[in-house]
């Protein structure tokens, strides 16, 4: 006989309120479509969520930073391009919280989206983001814009102005305020920090190289249920919050630490970010999207070992994600690791074909190893999918300056700064090539703009120390790659460049000191082995000199100074055949990247001598 009370018994105190079953995205966008507001005034763009209707007065709920002036009029604009006047504005009475409610008055009948409970989002469920981006030079008009991704964290307690639940959704300036929705189209936050968001502070933009908008930030809507009656919204309460597990409290502490790993990864402290990004870890060993987040502050800070690793971590976990071979990629792409970068790139594409990060990081990586004219083919791939990625825009600029488009350079780099008016990577980029092609002021500028944006990141100040170099202020060079070395005691790139200034001044026991460091962190490291070809060449050993020529050769094959160096050192072995072969490859890498400088006159003045 089945002892049915007895079992009831035990079920009971556990699950009071099943949850509402999911529903199909596509029903989801036209929820969020329907419920959707853009709020402007002159100059600031943001967006909110009808929340309630009481007669003829809809609320919209929002950020407080959207509607923070209150000497301005705002307006209000629904997606179907009906416009009103905000008639009445309320900040959240804690003036830390960045919340707040603004009003509108209508007749005609529009969708009031439901509340949901931000308690029951958990790691990998669903998430979707719905607002109206700024327009900019890609989209030159406001239009309502609807993504998706996954919860990455949900905090148990508040960070700066509220900001506890993180998500991946791909978002834009002037998405701030809208509504994030749960997988039953529930509104759970309120977001408000996105990647570029141009409401935040300078400290607080993502200046990274190649960091993907992961770190979407957003204002629990239980925050906000606790504070409705204080800021004058009077809804239905008796829709609870639901409990599924009335005994089981949700584990926290891992979600706790990623949140505070995204504060700080948004402020630009990306060692402080590892370390809670550590502690995430250690609390909860599978989490995967801590792996994934630690992988792309390692990439930012240029530790390709560490990020190659966190990437295998996250597959470990999650054997098809896109997101850990595409970082993979990159990772072997900073350690020399070609054949597998490629690999991996192509691997993350075939898994997901639409994700743009996957075709910029193979732009990257042939624009180091490759052909430049391959790596715009994969940008412009990239910016199909993303017309609004940034980066994307810098590394093609970078690609066309060696393909010889200046003008396509120029403007490429115009489109980046356009979009992300602090972007780390446009002035670095740009600084570099304009002293490499004798725009001396305009460039150390630019440099000098890319690491007062990210005054902590080893990779400006290697940047400066090569363009010092290339305008022989090798003492100026040195201290930058000390500071770099500062930052990052193993940086493989700033020893072996710092060894390169070393041996061109005749400080031959500092140089090759140097890029044998470089090559003992790094055994792949193209510029070290080209650095002590010089030595060897300096002091006339050219058997060894070619030794090291071609390994950097076997390293990158497109590379014109490796086969410069492999040339001088066949003629310096009496080998006129092989070195005329070999500089003349060296020739026609540099005409065909445009360059005209002073490598390439020194390889055509040896090609007439050997004519």
């Amino acid at each position: 006989m089945k002892t049915w009370p007895a079992i009831w018994g035990i079920v009971a105190p556990l699950v009071i309120t099943l949850p509402a079953a999911a529903i199909s995205s596509t029903d989801i966008a036209k929820i969020a479509k329907a419920a959707t507001v853009s709020i402007t005034t002159p100059g600031v763009q943001g967006s909110g969520a009808i929340i309630n209707r009481t007669g003829n007065t809809y609320t919209v709920l929002t950020a407080a930073h959207v509607v923070k002036k209150a000497d301005r009029k705002y307006t209000i604009e629904l997606s179907n391009g009906k416009t009103y006047p905000v008639s009445k504005r309320q900040l959240a009475p804690n003036g830390n919280l960045d919340l707040a409610v603004v009003q509108f008055q209508s007749n005609a009948n529009y969708s009031v989206i439901k509340i949901g409970d931000s308690n029951t989002a958990e790691e990998g469920s669903a998430a979707y983001v719905a607002g109206f981006p700024v327009a900019t030079a890609a989209i030159t008009q406001s239009v309502y814009t609807f993504s998706d991704g996954k919860i990455t964290a949900n905090s148990s307690k508040p960070f700066a102005n509220g900001y506890s639940i993180v998500y991946s959704c791909n978002t834009l300036p002037g998405m701030s305020g809208g509504p994030v929705l749960n997988e039953r189209g529930e509104l759970i936050a309120v977001h408000g920090k996105g990647d570029g968001q141009e409401q935040t502070k300078q400290s607080e933009i993502n200046a990274s190289v190649w960091v993907k908008t992961g770190f979407n930030l957003g204002i629990p809507v239980n925050t906000f249920r606790q504070l409705a009656s204080q800021m004058g919204v009077n809804f239905d309460t008796s829709a609870k919050p639901s409990v599924v597990a009335a005994n089981l409290t949700r584990s926290t502490a891992a979600d706790d630490f990623f949140v505070a790993a995204a504060n700080q990864f948004r402020q630009s402290d990306y060692p402080g970010a590892i370390k809670n990004l550590d502690r995430a870890i250690a609390t909860r060993p599978n989490y995967v999207a801590a792996y994934i987040a630690r992988a792309e502050a390692n990439l930012f800070l240029d530790n390709s070992s560490e990020l190659v690793r966190d990437a295998n971590l996250a597959l470990k976990y999650k054997p098809n994600s896109d997101e850990a071979f595409a970082l993979r990629g990159a990772g072997k792409t900073g350690l020399g690791d070609v054949a597998g970068a490629f690999a991996d790139l192509a691997k993350a594409i075939a898994i997901d074909p639409r994700n743009p990060r996957s075709y910029l990081y193979r732009g990257f990586a042939e624009l180091q190893y490759d052909d430049p004219k391959k790596a715009i083919r994969s940008i412009n791939q990239a910016l199909r999918i993303d017309p609004n990625l940034g980066d994307g825009y810098s590394v093609r600029a970078a690609a066309k300056y060696l393909t010889g488009d200046q003008a396509g350079s120029v403007t490429d780099f115009n489109r980046a700064l356009q979009i992300n008016p602090d972007s780390f990577l446009a002035y670095a980029y740009r600084g570099f090539i304009a002293v490499a092609v004798g725009n001396k002021e305009t460039g150390l500028a630019d440099l000098a703009k890319a690491v007062s944006l990210s005054p902590n990141n080893p990779i400006g100040y290697s940047l400066c120390g090569q363009a010092q170099m290339e305008l022989k202020n090798f003492a100026v060079a040195i201290q930058h790659f000390n500071r770099a070395l500062e930052l990052k005691p193993n940086y493989d790139s700033a020893y072996a460049y710092r060894g390169l200034v070393y041996i061109s001044q005749q400080d031959y026991s500092r140089g090759l000191a140097d890029v044998e460091k470089a090559l003992s962190i790094n055994p792949n490291n193209e510029v070290a082995y080209q650095g002590r070809a010089v030595y060897y060449l300096f002091k006339k050993r050219f058997d060894r000199s070619l030794t090291d020529a071609s390994q950097a050769l076997k390293i990158n094959s497109s590379s014109p100074d490796s086969y410069a160096l492999q040339g001088f050192s066949y003629l310096g072995l009496s080998n006129r055949a092989q070195a005329k072969n070999a500089l003349q490859k060296s020739a026609n890498l540099y005409q065909q990247r445009g360059n005209r400088q002073a490598g390439y006159q020194s390889v055509m003045q040896v090609l007439k001598l050997l004519r």
